[in-house]
């Protein structure tokens, strides 16, 4: 019952007395050894979210061995240390040093989008949503072809919302209460806290969790090999989990078959979005792929 009329004060808030919500808001961030793309990632946090808006900018370093710590606390910021390492360990523990009712969560090597506040907000003002966030999408022009060869451009939301790389917690708005009333993040698997936790949130409870498409931030990828082997690490780490052991895993025959006719969807990868570099940077990133699952063999 407390809920119910916590929830109808919010409205009469928003509706009757035209006050905003979010009045101050957290923003939290786990990251190890970032400091390639922290300036830039901090820079436009700052420059998209309303200062007045910002109570405590609170960052968890998992134990970096280079200047990722100096670089945050140079901006602002307050560090901690992962106390376990991995993503649910640094984000439960950036959690709980939150003391707003709303707090934000973005990447150290994503870039906000600079429409990303006044949209992403703005959802929260319905007592129904526990969590909104935009969508990233690989800055690397290789990459972000083929994430639209995979789930569409852009302009189609809903076949990028529905694909599997929508769910992040890098870009989000989440509504403390309801997050730390489930625990806080689920410790599942050490890389799929992000969709463990939209799964528990939709399918446990009424609340909602946002995707807006049409909110696009960039995913820094400078590197197509850094970038395989990043997944792969990732991926690597999410097969000797319980929880994901079930998730497929492309076998050899399948990716040495995908790498055999890799140049003849380089080449029409290209042709579509008349972009040449495909030809031989598709094959190579088949080549990375391949190398990479003999390497976690």
């Amino acid at each position: 019952m407390s809920s119910v009329i916590w929830h109808l004060f919010i409205l009469f808030r928003v509706l009757i007395l035209g006050i905003v919500v979010i009045d101050k808001i957290d923003i939290l961030m786990w990251a190890k050894n970032g400091e390639a793309f922290l300036p830039i990632v901090l820079r436009q946090i700052r420059n998209i979210v309303p200062r007045e808006k910002v109570c405590h900018k609170i960052l968890v370093d998992d134990h970096s061995r280079d200047s990722t710590a100096s670089i945050a606390q140079s901006f602002g910021w307050e560090v901690y240390l992962n106390p376990e390492g991995g993503i649910p360990s640094g984000a439960n523990e950036a959690l709980s040093h939150v003391d707003t009712d709303f707090f934000m969560t973005v990447e150290q090597d994503v870039v906000l989008s600079t429409n990303w506040w006044p949209v992403i907000s703005k959802y929260l003002d319905d007592p129904n949503v526990a969590c909104a966030q935009g969508i990233r999408l690989d800055n690397h022009p290789v990459l972000s072809i083929l994430d639209e060869w995979a789930c569409g451009p852009p302009s189609e939301k809903r076949s990028l919302v529905q694909h599997s790389r929508a769910v992040s917690m890098d870009n989000n708005i989440f509504r403390t209460d309801i997050v730390r009333s489930m625990g806080g993040f689920p410790r599942l698997c050490p890389v799929c806290t992000d969709t463990a936790f939209r799964k528990r949130i939709v399918c446990e409870t009424n609340y909602q969790w946002i995707i807006d498409a049409r909110v696009i931030s960039q995913h820094i990828r400078n590197s197509l090999k850094a970038s395989v082997e990043h997944d792969y690490r990732l991926n690597h780490m999410c097969a000797r989990t319980t929880y994901c052991a079930e998730n497929k895993v492309s076998t050899f025959n399948v990716l040495f078959r995908t790498l055999l006719t890799s140049p003849l969807r380089g080449f029409q990868i290209a042709v579509k979005h008349n972009y040449p570099n495909t030809i031989w940077d598709y094959p190579l990133l088949r080549l990375y792929m391949l190398l990479e699952h003999m390497r976690y063999r």
